[in-house]
């Protein structure tokens, strides 16, 4: 091979090497649009959807009422029958009715509170039945 070839294949290598560098390289994807935004929808509960949680609310906190005011009045008169009580024996079965009481009474007291916080969530489908009548307690 002589110079003046060398220097023909060098210069058409240079001359053609941006056009290989270009047929290497991916063609540029046009980039993704950003995804949309969810939209936000409001829900409005209609009138009588407010009414009915209001009535379910006030039912919770009646029965949290009515619990409190059964267990002190449960209370009072355990502690006046273990003032009355001589035999220790006597004192246990009351001191383990007592905790069991308390046990029941916790267990009414969250329930109520688990209801009250399921009305309170805008997306509850699930609402305490009213009731007609009362329960004799």
């Amino acid at each position: 091979m002589t110079n003046s070839s060398r220097k023909i294949l060098l210069a058409w290598l240079v001359a053609m090497l941006p056009a290989l560098v270009v047929a290497q390289t991916q063609p540029a994807k046009p980039a993704a649009p950003p995804p949309r935004p969810k939209p936000i929808v409001i829900t409005t509960p209609t009138p009588n959807q407010q009414w009915q949680r209001q009535v379910d609310r006030q039912q919770v906190q009646n029965r949290l009422n009515q619990n409190a005011l059964r267990e002190q009045l449960r209370q009072d008169n355990l502690d006046r029958q273990r003032a009355n009580a001589a035999d220790p024996a006597l004192r246990n079965q009351l001191d383990d009715a007592d905790r069991s009481q308390q046990q029941l009474y916790r267990a009414r007291q969250n329930d109520a509170v688990r209801r009250y916080q399921t009305l309170q969530r805008p997306d509850a489908t699930q609402t305490v039945p009213a009731r007609t009548g009362s329960a004799g307690h």
